[in-house]
């Protein structure tokens, strides 16, 4: 791997060997992003500390200049994000790794939270709700205190809060996905029983032959997201009438969208559940959003235009 001073690191840079043909494809696409349209160096990852060059890690420099958002304003949300201190936001991963879903949320997001007037349309656009004002948008984000839910780091991506046309309260968790599998951790039955499935009541939406299944390592990420999402509404103090969770995929990620049609398959009620792959979020704001659309479409959508580059 090169280890030049980061200055002559241009070009599409280092990729990596063991990435499967998606996961290749998209840090190809970084890396040309960076190249191309950034003008930056490539640097090294995928931690702090690591020394090993990739097309797709931007440099201290380029992080510092907030070169992994669409927009500045989108940089400072970020930076006052991880000043908060809470949650799992992961700096390194969020300014500097360009193949992360981390920064792609905030991409996502962060104009619908600078613009809380505009963000009411694009959620009744997408999710076709009665929302007439949101009240809110969090990134990284779980309630608390987390004994009265779920007892664990299961957090929202993003968290939507809004108000409807008859005055009630409901949200929007979200989870997004790159190019990341969803979490492998397993879970034993004792740990299972205390923490997540006293929240699975008759009247939950799964199916009640699903209890053994929903908990294997395929299902296991959405689960527990969809529990904070049922937890919450089902809450004692909950000021909530309405919520759901929503998973957000890239449409070239087959094994994402089998795993997400896997677990459908396992509700007997979708009131509280949906998932959505990019380009459809995409076309749904695009009649209303702003310029900053058309560049997160350009960064993570149009893989053509890194077709034919050098080194694919």
């Amino acid at each position: 791997m090169p280890t030049g001073h980061p200055n002559d690191r241009r070009g599409i840079g280092p990729q990596c060997e063991s990435d499967d043909p998606f996961l290749r494809r998209m840090r190809l696409h970084q890396s040309w992003y960076r190249d191309r349209v950034l003008r930056v160096p490539y640097g090294t990852g995928p931690g702090k500390n690591s020394t090993t060059c990739f097309g797709n890690i931007l440099t201290e420099k380029s992080a510092c200049a907030g070169l992994n958002f669409l927009t500045p304003d989108i940089y400072a949300l970020a930076k006052r994000r991880i000043e908060e201190g809470r949650g799992v936001v992961e700096p390194f991963r969020l300014l500097r790794n360009m193949l992360s879903s981390q920064p792609m949320c905030f991409n996502l997001f962060g104009e619908l939270a600078l613009d809380l007037d505009n963000a009411a349309e694009l959620v009744q656009a997408l999710w076709g709700t009665s929302a007439t004002r949101v009240t809110c948008i969090r990134f990284e984000w779980a309630p608390e205190p987390r004994g009265e839910y779920l007892n664990d780091r299961t957090a929202f991506d993003a968290f939507i809060e809004y108000e409807t046309d008859e005055g009630r309260m409901g949200f929007i968790g979200i989870e997004t996905k790159l190019c990341e599998r969803f979490s492998p951790k397993k879970y034993g039955e004792k740990e299972c029983e205390k923490k997540y499935r006293r929240w699975m009541t008759k009247d939950a939406p799964w199916r009640t032959d699903a209890g053994c299944q929903v908990s294997r390592t395929r299902h296991n990420q959405l689960w527990r997201d969809h529990l904070l999402a049922w937890a919450m509404l089902r809450h004692p103090d909950s000021k909530y009438t309405e919520g759901r969770l929503t998973v957000m995929y890239h449409p070239g990620d087959c094994r994402g969208r089998k795993a997400i049609e896997g677990y459908r398959g396992l509700l007997r009620d979708e009131a509280t559940f949906s998932a959505f792959d990019l380009a459809t979020v995409v076309a749904a704001w695009k009649p209303l959003a702003g310029k900053w659309l058309s560049r997160f479409e350009q960064r993570y959508l149009t893989l053509e235009s890194s077709e034919d580059t050098e080194g694919r």
